[in-house]
This record gives structure tokens, C-alpha cells and sequence, in this order.
């Protein structure tokens, strides 16, 4: 079985080749200068957690990326905080293969992404979104983040983890594509336990990107 070595946003990437390829293809599509659209910037977003010095970098959170000309004229990332300041990043550093539990609980998230997404079409159909941490009115879906509130998605992927039979249960299936592809479980029985048992223990909520972003994590680092 071809073992999925790398998992960044829901992808998954056999050798750290194809996730190189995959990084450079990002930025060749961007102009010196140029800001990083969303549909990359969330890629960008989940494969910087994985630099060495990631919270130094990140400062009062990660807002977005600017494509820069490096000293050796290549394409390298310019990290904007929210805050408004930036600081050079090298996604070179974050080059690093996926433990298994990671790729697990990668699996786990991708199986409710349905409920997450029901969820939030739910809570918009109802009527205006307050953003349970800062209060502020969310104007739209595509403003908000969800968040897995007391038990955190840890916790629950964890408790459902033990109780059927810890990490050795849970085997990610081969993956045959060249590249990358979308990883999945190999048992589908464990899949539709884990999403009944996300449906009947998590407690979802709807925040805004800043809230879920920055303010949780910071609160969650400084624990």
C-alpha cells in the first residue's frame, strides 16, 4: 500500500516532491506583489503551522500572503498579520511529512464537513449571525468560520479514536492518484460511526474568520 506522507487543507500528497510541485505551482500563478487569492490562502494558511517558528512568524495571527521576489529572484511568501505588519516566511521549512495521527484526524474533519457546512447554511437561513466570541454581526457565510465548541474537534476526534480501538484501527486508504488526492479512511463503517458520532456529541458555532483565527488560537497557546 502507497503510504500518504503529507496532508495540508484537506489534501494529501505521496512524497514531499509532489507537495513542492504543488506549492510552486501556487506561487508561479502570482505576480511580484501580487496578494495570494482565497482559494490559495487557505491552502498557504494550513502548511505555514508546520514552520519550526510558526508562532513567532504568525504573531497576532496570520492574515493573508503576498507573493515577494526573494534575494536569489525567486518567488518567495510575505506573511501579513492581522495586525497589519508582515514578516518573510519560507514555506521550504514547512516541508515536513504527515504523522499518522494528523492524517487520521485530517480524515475525520473531511467526513463532517457536511454537517459543518449544514450547519452554518442552517444558522444564515435562521436570520442575522452573532459571532459568539467577539459579539460582532456576521454579514455572510463566507465571513464565518466554525467552530467545535467544549468538546474542541481534538477532543472528540481523540474519545471517538479510543473508543474503537485507537489509532492502529484507523487505516488511511490507498491512494492511487499521482500527485496528490483527497485521503480518506479505508474502513467506511468506522467513517459513518464517526459521523453519527459527531452529529449526536459536537456543538458547533458560528464565529467569524478573526475570531476563530486569531483570538481562539492565541487563547489556546497562551493555555
Amino acid at each position: 500500500m502507497a503510504r500518504l506522507e503529507y496532508l495540508i487543507n484537506g489534501e494529501y500528497f505521496r512524497t514531499q516532491k509532489a507537495l513542492r510541485e504543488r506549492v510552486q505551482g501556487i506561487m508561479n500563478s502570482y505576480r511580484y506583489g501580487e496578494v495570494v487569492a482565497e482559494r490559495d490562502e487557505e491552502f498557504l494558511r494550513d502548511l505555514i503551522t508546520r514552520h519550526p517558528d510558526y508562532e513567532e512568524k504568525a504573531g497576532a495571527g496570520a492574515g493573508g500572503f503576498v507573493v515577494v521576489r526573494t534575494e536569489w529572484n525567486n518567488r518567495g511568501l510575505m506573511l501579513v498579520r492581522i495586525d497589519g505588519s508582515e514578516i518573510d516566511i519560507s514555506w521550504q521549512e514547512c516541508l515536513r511529512a504527515t504523522p499518522h495521527a494528523q492524517q487520521v484526524r485530517g480524515c475525520l474533519r473531511r467526513a463532517v464537513k457536511e454537517q459543518v457546512i449544514a450547519h452554518v447554511t442552517e444558522a444564515f437561513r435562521r436570520g442575522p449571525v452573532v459571532c459568539e466570541v467577539t459579539g460582532d454581526n456576521i454579514a455572510s457565510a463566507d465571513q464565518s468560520d466554525v467552530d467545535h465548541h467544549h468538546p474542541v474537534f481534538e477532543e472528540l476526534a481523540e474519545s471517538f479514536i479510543q473508543s474503537h480501538g485507537g489509532l492502529e484501527a484507523f487505516t488511511i486508504a490507498p491512494d492511487n492518484a499521482a500527485g496528490f488526492s483527497v485521503a480518506e479512511l479505508e474502513n467506511p463503517t468506522l467513517v459513518r460511526d464517526w459521523q453519527e458520532y459527531h452529529r449526536k456529541h459536537a456543538k458547533l458555532r458560528v464565529i467569524t474568520k478573526h475570531a476563530n483565527r486569531s483570538i481562539l488560537r492565541k487563547k489556546i497557546r497562551d493555555e
